[in-house]
This record gives structure tokens, sequence and C-alpha cells, in this order.
């Protein structure tokens, strides 16, 4: 008798065992994938927009940066460099142009030479280039007016623009002028070098002057955006 009921239990404990299998995980039935596909495309709906939001407003925080920190380049760097030079070479008294050439003391930084080249502002000291601005800005309408009275109390005025393009979902743009006045103060240094070479000129976009070399000029160019 023992022994029968020993026989049924295990029977009856074989048979749970094959009907509800020991660590069997219940799967996903499709209504709750359905739910889920549906709430992560409704959050994803609802944080896109604000990622782009946050992603434009940083890029317009940084275009505003590099657009005021390259106008300040620019203009920092016409007053520390033109402030101590003798002459204005060009443009002529009471003149407009898109280059500023100015007569400096020094043999070695003269002339000194301000334009722009493929939307950046250079400077140009002797026949040694730099450029001022970075090449993320457009510098546009550089435009010096010679405002001497006389040439011994020589002055400018200067305006330029500093524009940058992001590409958003609508390319948006940036754009700055800035203007304002510089007076020369010259020492009356006399130009070393004993030369006497051509003043600068302009021709088809190429901007030619001399440089003083052991007493003789010798011809520099530079594409520059000139008249």
């Amino acid at each position: 008798m023992t022994s029968l009921r020993s026989s049924s239990r295990s029977e009856l404990r074989e048979g749970f065992t094959r009907l509800h299998p020991v660590g069997l995980r219940r799967g996903f039935t499709l209504i709750e994938v359905i739910i889920f596909v549906a709430i992560f495309s409704m959050i994803i709906t609802v944080m896109l927009p604000l990622l782009f939001s946050v992603t434009e407003t940083r890029l317009r925080q940084q275009t505003i940066a590099l657009v005021e920190d390259n106008s300040a380049q620019i203009v920092q760097n016409l007053m520390r460099r033109a402030r101590n030079t003798e002459r204005i070479l060009q443009p002529a008294i009471g003149s407009t142009g898109a280059v500023l050439a100015l007569q400096h003391g020094s043999g070695g930084l003269h002339p000194m030479i301000f334009g722009v080249q493929t939307g950046s502002l250079i400077v140009i000291e002797r026949d040694i280039k730099s450029v001022i601005t970075s090449e993320q800005v457009a510098v546009i309408d550089f435009v010096i007016r010679n405002t001497s009275v006389s040439e011994d109390k020589q002055s400018f005025t200067y305006s330029f623009r500093v524009s940058r393009t992001i590409r958003l979902e609508r390319p948006h743009t940036y754009d700055r002028r800035f203007e304002g006045a510089i007076t020369l103060h010259p020492d009356d240094t006399p130009l070393s070098g004993g030369c006497s070479c051509s003043a600068p000129s302009c021709n088809a976009g190429i901007y030619s002057w001399n440089v003083c070399s052991a007493s003789s000029c010798s011809a520099r160019t530079e594409p520059i955006i000139c008249p």
C-alpha cells in the first residue's frame, strides 16, 4: 500500500513538471509590443523638437560669440597697429577705399596694408602677411575713408561687417556692422632705407606695392579686394 502511494505521488510530480517546466519565462504578446512601440514613438516625438531646439540655441550662441570676437580682433588690430604709423598712403585725403595702406617709420614694417582676402581681413607688414580673422566668419564691406585735414593731422574712419551662416533646418545668418575712427599719432620718424618707391596701386584685384631693400625698390603683389 505504501509503495503504491509513493508511486502515485511521483507520477503526479512528473506530470506537473511536464505541464509547468521550471524556469520557463512567458514572452511578450503582440499587444504588449504594439503598446511599447506606441509609447516609445510618443516619447521620441516629444523629445526630438526639444533636442533640436537646444542644439539650435547653442549654435546661435556660438555664432554670436564668433562674430563678436572676430570684430573685436579687427578693431584692436586697427587701433594698435595704425595709431603709431606716420602717414596714410591710401586712400587719398577725402577719398574712400577698400584697402588701408600706411607709412611706417620702421623699414621692417613699411608699408603696412590692411585689406580683405577671400573673406578674411589680412594685414601685410612690408612683405609678411598675417590673417586677423577666423575662416569661420566672413568680413564684408571693409571701407576706409581718409578724413585727414592735412598731411600733419592724419585720421581715418573704418566700417565693416562680420557675418556667419549656420546650417540648421533653415539656414540662419548672423551679421553685424561695426564702425569707428582712428587718429594717427606719428613721431615723424623718417622712413629708413633711402628709397623713393612708387605708391601702392590696385589693378583687377591685384594689389601692388614696393619694399625698400639695399636702397632699391622690390615689387610685391597680393590678391586683395580693391577698386
